[in-house]
């Protein structure tokens, strides 16, 4: 008798069940029918032994389970009418104790499974707690004895279903809390919203106190914090930075000086470079985004190849720029992210002064940070974050769990301590892969309006939608208003300068410049005293004004969701604005958002600064027919010399005005001659670096102006 089908086969058959010391041991095939199960009458006192050397069958290390599936894929059999041991032979050493009768669907390996879930065991506990031993023979009980090859092990599996998440998530919790971090650690952990993993990392903090701990942010609100936290717990030991303020650090390090950090936005791009002073915005626009396109790009180590690849050509531009750049003449927060990632310099920097790193907001990170994180150091890393709340693309985030390497072990925490059932199941059950339970005390609950003296926070998607809201909504406090209203004027100031509008802008999180577009001066001015007459101060308010993307990381016990929040377009802006409620949860009628009438706003806005501008250029024009200099000109308009410079070129050629008066026939023939070697392309400053210094840039234009309609 040397294999198990044999004994299997000796003792299954039901006029062969074994009594004794009263005791009964039934054996079956675990793909045996069930229904006879079902029977009444079942001897109390009778064990099961079922044969499951054929199921998927893993050890799990963290909780030190032992799985088996459920033979074709049946959700519930009922194991659960049995009352006494139950006991699975794996084929293995380990056999299963199934103690925990219930089924649960997991996943592992990538694949979700409906499985048992039950406690090790071995052969001598079998002899211990059934009457085996007063059964097999001493050759049966030697083969089931010697038997030494292991279950297949696996590190983790995860909850795919309610009661899953239950059991799971102390399992989970417990194992991060006493795991000992090593070298090279990278360790994640997937945190639902309101799951307390802020509460983890210090924790972890306080346990791994004889540590220096780097904690990183995406932003500096989180740093902020975290800081009031620490300092409240007396935790010494974590020292919160964001990358950029942590990048600063290493460039001094390195470099043995400080930094003088300049913006490359368009705005500041002349301070830069002097070419690009009297460029319009969108030539500046053009060149800030592409150079720091390239800044984040961790593919391309070289401006030339980066341009040949987006544009098929040099730009020289670009490439003044970053070879200013690597000679230490442009220092950016870009600029020092890429000079990092290519010098490697957080190689020894952050090994040498820190002994472990948490990174928080994981969601949140951008690839050239985690390439340097996960290159750069040796040090154990725990990455923390949600999935879920990746809402930052437009800035060039990514969700990071995503390009984690496969040696990283990755935890997930399941349940949330904000958000109380029922709503916490009805959100649950709104995404495909949302896998979160409530162990909150809090009773949430999704309702369809708020009584007239509650107070609540409202949640926007954009700020077209919340300005039109706060136009004609009294009693209200914005998040960071007058900020805001300062960003809006000068804003629409600028897009009122740009014409032929893209109105698929995406420079920004929402529809703001478009909507900013479509207003005259007139209408945002009288938008925004509408809302002025609205605004109280924060302890007087009824009614809290925040978008999400300002919102995340927040909480209150009334949360009211706007219609611009769809969950069909957006599923992460909407989960994020529904987790962020502790009691009640309103979500607006949705409303599909056309940006029709918006464009024929623009159509109309765009005419009417036609008319202005061109009524503002002939009264220019006619003055400088009359002989006054730029100069005067100015000063009686008021505006300044660029405008007017501006102003006459756009009324040249015109009969009535002889170029001859302002520029002498050589300064003409020399700008001609040098306009004609680069066909007449307006490339300004080569043009000027190689003529006479005495020339301006005025009389190159007017000269380029006036030859163009023959080129």
């Amino acid at each position: 008798m040397n294999d198990f089908n044999n004994i299997f086969l000796k003792y299954s058959k039901k006029e062969n069940k074994i009594t004794k010391n009263n005791k009964s041991i039934e054996f079956q095939d675990i793909n045996f029918n069930y229904n006879i199960l079902i029977a009444e009458n079942i001897d109390e006192n009778l064990d099961w032994i079922f044969n499951a050397e054929k199921q998927f069958i893993k050890k799990i290390i963290i909780g030190n389970k032992i799985i088996c599936e459920i033979p074709n894929n049946n959700v519930e059999p009922p194991l659960k009418t049995l009352s006494n041991n139950i006991f699975f032979f794996t084929g293995y050493k380990e056999w299963v104790h199934l103690v925990d009768r219930e089924t649960y669907q997991i996943e592992i390996e990538n694949i979700k499974r409906n499985v048992w879930i039950g406690e090790i065991c071995y052969f001598e506990d079998i002899l211990d707690k059934t009457s085996v031993k007063d059964i097999f023979t001493n050759d049966e009980i030697t083969y089931f004895t010697n038997i030494d090859k292991n279950v297949p092990k696996k590190k983790i599996m995860y909850a795919r279903c309610k009661k899953s998440m239950y059991l799971l998530d102390e399992i989970h919790r417990t194992y991060i809390s006493k795991r000992k971090f090593k070298e090279n650690d990278i360790v994640a952990i997937k945190s639902v919203a309101g799951s307390g993993k802020t509460t983890t990392l210090l924790e972890l903090s306080k346990k791994n106190k004889d540590r220096k701990i780097l904690y990183l942010a995406f932003n500096k609100s989180l740093i902020t914090e975290i800081k009031d936290k620490i300092k409240k717990d007396n935790i010494t030991n974590l020292i919160p930075q964001t990358f950029d303020a942590l990048l600063y650090k290493v460039y001094v390090s390195v470099n043995g000086i400080e930094p003088n950090i300049v913006d490359i936005r368009p705005q500041f791009l002349g301070n830069i470079i002097e070419w690009f002073k009297s460029k319009p915005y969108k030539i500046r626009q053009f060149y800030s985004k592409n150079f720091i396109k390239f800044c984040n790009d961790i593919e391309e180590t070289d401006m030339g190849s980066f341009c040949m690849k987006e544009f098929g050509k040099s730009k020289p531009l670009l490439e003044e720029l970053w070879e200013k750049t690597k000679n230490d003449g442009l220092v950016t927060f870009e600029t020092l992210r890429k000079q990092a990632f290519l010098n490697n310099w957080c190689k020894e920097y952050i090994d040498k002064n820190y002994d472990m790193i948490m990174i928080d907001e994981t969601q949140d990170f951008d690839m050239i940070m985690l390439k340097m994180i996960l290159n750069d150091t040796s040090i154990p890393k725990l990455f923390v974050g949600d999935p879920k709340q990746s809402i930052y693309e437009f800035r060039g985030c990514i969700n990071a769990f995503n390009y984690l390497p496969k040696e990283a072990l990755i935890i997930e925490f399941y349940s949330t301590f904000r958000i109380g059932n029922p709503a916490c199941d009805e959100i649950r059950n709104k995404f495909k892969d949302c896998w979160m339970i409530s162990k909150s005390q809090n009773e949430t609950t999704f309702i369809d309006k708020f009584n007239e003296n509650e107070k609540y926070t409202y949640l926007f998607r954009s700020w077209r939608i919340l300005l039109e809201t706060a136009e004609k909504t009294p009693n209200i406090w914005i998040y960071s208003y007058d900020k805001k209203i300062n960003e809006i004027r000068n804003l629409h100031e600028k897009l009122l300068m740009i014409k032929n509008f893209d109105t698929n802008e995406t420079r920004f999180e929402d529809d703001l410049p478009m909507f900013l577009k479509s207003l005259s001066v007139e209408q945002l001015e009288k938008l925004i005293e509408n809302i002025s007459n609205n605004i109280v101060e924060y302890e007087d308010s009824s009614i809290k004004l925040y978008t999400v993307h300002s919102y995340k990381g927040l909480e209150d016990e009334n949360i009211r969701i706007a219609e611009d929040i769809d969950i069909k377009e957006e599923e992460n802006i909407y989960y994020v604005a529904t987790t962020r409620g502790k009691r009640k949860i309103m979500v607006d009628k949705q409303k599909k958002i056309t940006n029709k009438e918006i464009i024929n706003n623009i159509i109309i806005i765009e005419k009417k600064n036609t008319i202005k501008k061109e009524a503002t250029d002939k009264i220019t024009f006619k003055l400088f027919l009359e002989g006054k200099t730029v100069e005067e000109i100015s000063e009686i308009r008021n505006l300044k010399n660029l405008t007017i410079e501006n102003h006459i070129i756009e009324n040249l050629p015109n009969d009535q005005y002889d170029i001859n008066k302002i520029i002498s026939k050589d300064e003409y023939e020399e700008i001609d001659n040098e306009l004609k070697k680069y066909n007449y392309e307006t490339l300004l400053k080569p043009i000027k670096d190689n003529i006479s210094k005495k020339i301006s840039y005025f009389k190159i234009k007017m000269v380029y102006k006036i030859n163009k309609n023959n080129i």
